[in-house]
């Protein structure tokens, strides 16, 4: 009866229910009734249908048929993946006011390429992270950080600084092979100890070695 109808009537733009039952290249194979179309999926039409799906179909002039919309998933399905699929670009603004993506187990963004954050402010909290980058850089102005504790392996480490400053309570270091230092002046200040231990030590100067104490034991 829907067929004929069709048929008959040329300009007349219908609306059905159908069941999907195949998609083949974009195209798909809908079923109303005794009669099976071809449709097209709108392009309001963000949720991807798939076989079983029930939809909402128009079948208008020339032949034009497209999938408004998917009404409910395959029969006996309650809870299965619901999936957006658009052929392009895809944007989503607001004109005024704030966009929140809110789920109850995880949310997960993945891009084969870019993903990109831009913002006046960026904001992140959680009781755990991990952070996997094979290159990482950072541009800025300032950098605060307020740790308990930090650890760093690596195999080497390059840092250049105009001026470093370092106020720490105690500080213990091991250098397995060789520790050198260049400087055009080094100066060491200790309140009440200075102690150097070596199996063997030399003191090498061009042109003025020093001592000064009040009392110099040697030996």
């Amino acid at each position: 009866m829907h067929a004929a109808a069709r048929k008959l009537n040329r300009e007349l733009t219908t609306i059905d229910e159908g069941t999907v039952v195949d998609v083949k290249d974009g195209i798909y194979t809908v079923r109303v009734g005794d009669f099976d179309g071809s449709a097209r999926r709108a392009k309001s039409c963000l949720v991807a249908p798939a076989p079983g799906d029930v939809v909402l179909c128009s079948f208008g002039p020339g032949g034009r048929s497209f999938v408004l919309a998917v009404l409910e998933g395959a029969e006996g399905e309650t809870r299965g993946v619901t999936k957006l699929d658009v052929e392009g670009d895809l944007e989503i603004a607001v004109g005024a006011g704030k966009l929140g993506l809110r789920a109850a187990k995880g949310v997960s963004v993945a891009s084969g390429d870019e993903i990109s954050l831009v913002g006046r402010a960026l904001s992140v909290s959680a009781l755990e992270g991990k952070l996997f980058v094979q290159k990482l850089a950072y541009l800025g102005d300032r950098l605060k950080a307020e740790i308990e504790a930090i650890k760093t392996v690596g195999a080497t480490r390059e840092s250049i600084f105009e001026r470093v400053s370092e106020r720490v309570k105690r500080s213990f270091r091991t250098v397995e092979d060789i520790d050198q230092l260049k400087a055009n002046k080094v100066d060491y200040a200790a309140e009440t100890t200075l102690a150097m231990r070596a199996e063997h030590a030399v003191l090498h100067a061009e042109e003025l070695i020093k001592v000064d104490g009040n009392q110099i034991q040697l030996g």
